[in-house]
């Protein structure tokens, strides 16, 4: 019979080699003669984790510690454990025991600054990634995930600094090159960044979101041609396909479209889904049977589409369709460029009944604005695009106007702290508190005399309907208002007042109200000649 320490040493052998099942298998068979063994308990701990089973890890890796709390090892595959059970506050305790018992454990550092990055406490993070860097001063992981909190924190000049340091290291670090191309289109150098951007394409030519990135810097700057080419390979994103992988239609890519059925799936947001919805009664022109699968609670702004188009949010058992398509794709595959974007506006209306209500309840006295100055908070998007509600003060100040806020969920706290001369008029908890979006805030825009929104859905649920819409911008926004213009594209109605540098809102609101004082004075004088 073998002696105990041979069975480990089989059972760590077959952990070695991968096979999972057998090592874990083996630990089990020792832990039945030694069921405190602190090696084997730690050991099977990690095999549940490697077999994707964090809930066992967690068990044994506990059981582990209980025998022998001083291993700095347990505490971090610990703390792995708890992350993947979204237990994150024990995880970083785990982290920082293991750190207690080993200061200089790289492993464990790492992984609680990354942590504390996803957890979006960056300056903790950014903290713990320096330490890291006094251990390690060409660590490149650390220097890239270090730009990426630097870029998050708006210390664009900082990010670059250390990307390049990166590369400095390995010139072929494919990440850097993107997340370089980044942080080079925020600080408006748009040719270094599309050469940032060339490089991750040419180091992996398959890398969707690099593909996608260089898109959209084409499209910002009205490069439509090659813009939607690129763009389009969003949907090879690796979520995307495998939210795809289970369907059998076969993709459109512009074939022709006159007999066939085309089931078209909603994009990103409900800004996306509100603005490329134009493009669905197109193809329908086209003589394809059309069918939008989206979200229940757009089908009634969007329901002016019928009976031309479908509109589901759920897929009819049996239902075959000869080809799928996602929204965004829509631009691309029927040549849109900066002359032809279909000029449908409007194409949502706001019901009448509820027009009608919410006229009497707003009232027709004054000039009445309504504003949207936050967005959904999102490490992607929202950083740089929301400005304070105090900076609408100057607007706030004019005689007669009426600020009515459309905002809802995120930013509702800045109404408790408004600076000396400001109102803000709210318009109730039963404000689109229903199951279907923007109902009451299509209703409300029709007895608006102008809405101020940053770039989220309002703007486009207002550009839609046709009402008149201030949109303040970022330095450099989002592609689709792309660069310079003070017009756009995709909406008549909507004008662009843009940052005269980064971070300077004041400087836009200051804009809109000069630019309101002649509009209130015309409204006077018309109110005057009313009276006569």
């Amino acid at each position: 019979m073998n002696s105990p320490q041979t069975e480990f040493q089989k059972a760590l052998a077959l952990h070695q080699r991968g096979q999972l099942e057998q090592a874990e298998r083996a630990y089990s068979t020792l832990l039945e003669k030694d069921p405190r063994n602190f090696d084997v308990l730690h050991l099977l701990g990690m095999v549940h984790q490697q077999r994707g089973d964090a809930d066992k890890a967690v068990d044994r890796l506990t059981e582990a510690m209980a025998i022998n709390d001083g291993v700095a090892e347990a505490h971090c595959n610990l703390a792995h454990a708890l992350r993947k059970l979204r237990r994150f506050d024990e995880a970083l305790d785990s982290y920082a025991r293991a750190l207690d018992i080993k200061p200089d454990y790289f492993e464990a550092g790492f992984h609680r600054a990354w942590l504390l990055q996803d957890l979006r406490r960056l300056e903790e993070a950014l903290a713990a990634y320096d330490g890291l860097l006094a251990l390690k001063a060409d660590a490149p992981q650390v220097l890239h995930n270090r730009g990426l909190v630097l870029h998050d924190l708006g210390r664009l000049d900082e990010a670059l600094r250390s990307y390049d340091r990166v590369l400095a290291l390995n010139a072929a670090s494919q990440p850097s090159w993107h997340s370089r191309g980044n942080v080079l289109l925020e600080l408006e150098r748009f040719q270094e960044a599309r050469a940032s951007y060339d490089r991750a394409i040419e180091l992996k030519p398959d890398d969707a979101e690099a593909l996608k990135s260089r898109g959209m810097l084409k499209l910002l700057l009205g490069d439509f041609a090659t813009g939607w080419s690129d763009y389009e390979y969003r949907r090879k994103h690796k979520s995307v396909v495998a939210a795809e992988q289970a369907s059998n239609i076969p993709y459109w890519e512009g074939q022709e479209p006159r007999g066939r059925s085309i089931l078209v799936s909603d994009a990103s947001g409900l800004g996306d889904t509100i603005q490329f919805s134009r493009y669905l009664p197109l193809l329908a022109a086209m003589g394809a049977s059309v069918t939008f699968f989206g979200p229940q609670k757009l089908m009634r702004l969007l329901s002016q589409f019928g009976p031309r188009v479908r509109m589901v949010s759920e897929l009819p058992p049996g239902q075959r369709y000869d080809y799928r398509c996602k929204l965004l794709s829509l631009p691309h595959l029927l040549g849109t460029d900066a002359d032809n974007i279909p000029q449908l506006v409007p194409y949502i209306k706001a019901e009448p009944e509820r027009v009608a209500h919410w006229r009497t309840r707003i009232g027709g006295h004054g000039f009445r604005v309504g504003i949207c100055w936050r967005g959904a908070p999102n490490r992607l998007f929202d950083r740089g695009r929301s400005p304070p509600l105090a900076a609408m003060l100057p607007i706030a100040r004019l005689p007669g106007v009426r600020l009515i806020s459309l905002q809802k969920t995120f930013g509702l706290e800045q109404l408790q702290d408004l600076p000396a001369g400001m109102q803000v008029e709210t318009l109730g908890d039963d404000f689109d508190n229903g199951p279907d979006a923007f109902l009451d805030t299509a209703a409300v825009m029709e007895s608006l005399d102008l809405v101020l929104s940053i770039d989220t859905s309002i703007t486009h649920v207002a550009g839609a309907l046709g009402r008149p819409v201030w949109l303040a911008l970022q330095r450099v926004p989002e592609w689709r208002w792309q660069l310079e213009r003070r017009d756009s594209p995709w909406y008549p109605t909507v004008r662009l007042f843009r940052q005269a540098s980064l971070g300077d809102w004041d400087s836009v609101y200051t804009a809109m109200a000069d630019e309101l004082k002649p509009w209130l004075a015309r409204r006077l004088v018309n109110e005057v000649k009313q009276l006569k």
